[in-house]
């Protein structure tokens, strides 16, 4: 057996799934309660709507009796918070310990167009799970964690921030920066259909691994040298 995942990486990432299902549910709860988006300041049920649920065939009655904005706010604003704070844990951690220099950071040869299209093709063919596998990453894996970590996940921060009329008393040049309240609406909700994608194509890269063995090493850190050798042959 060998040390994959050390301690912090596990927690963290343990929390950030419960945190994560319950922003979601949360979010759709919110979503479905008051079912159109819109784009600058204003927005109201009447006033022209980039998005609108009931084109899709669920009205505003249907999806306000599926929805919960009460419950959805409380959830989602108690889990942003201890999403926000693990997230810094971790972060705040792996520097310290110089895992994101160690195992995150590509290698200058390994942004070589020549290097980083042999990775894709890779992908593209299911065989990335020498990777994953191994507990090293990838060119594209290493690129997308720290674009999710250090780009996507404060520009969602911010446009969840940027919806709350307390905060944007104080910071008014968040409305600025998304174009409005409701900009800031919309394109909260954009970002996380992109993250539902990005989880979607981790865990097919997972089951692509091997999917016991990769939940296995997460929750105990340690993964078996014979599974390690057999998938990655």
């Amino acid at each position: 057996m060998s040390v994959v995942h050390s301690y912090s990486v596990r927690i963290c990432h343990w929390i950030n799934v419960i945190a994560c299902v319950y922003l979601l549910v949360s979010g759709i709860h919110i979503l479905l309660d008051f079912p159109e988006l819109y784009w600058g300041n204003t927005g109201y049920r009447g006033y022209p709507a980039v998005f609108k649920l009931s084109d899709w065939g669920l009205s505003w009655e249907e999806a306000g009796k599926l929805g919960d904005r009460r419950w959805g706010r409380n959830y989602h604003v108690t889990f942003a918070w201890v999403f926000l704070i693990n997230g810094l844990v971790y972060v705040a951690w792996n520097l310290y310990t110089t895992h994101f220099r160690k195992r995150m950071l590509p290698a200058r040869a390994e942004l070589t167009m020549t290097h980083v299209w042999s990775d894709l093709r890779d992908h593209l063919r299911w065989r990335s799970r020498r990777h994953t596998s191994s507990g090293s990453y990838g060119t594209l894996q290493k690129t997308s964690y720290l674009l999710l970590i250090f780009v996507f996940v404060p520009f969602m921060i911010l446009t969840g921030v940027a919806q709350s009329p307390g905060y944007t008393a104080a910071m008014p040049v968040l409305l600025d920066m998304f174009g409005g309240r409701q900009s800031a609406r919309t394109l909260h909700t954009v970002g996380t259909i992109v993250l539902v994608l990005f989880v979607v194509v981790h865990l097919l890269e997972i089951v692509a691994a091997g999917f016991f063995a990769r939940v296995r090493s997460m929750i105990t850190g340690k993964e078996s040298i014979a599974v390690k050798m057999e998938i990655t042959r």
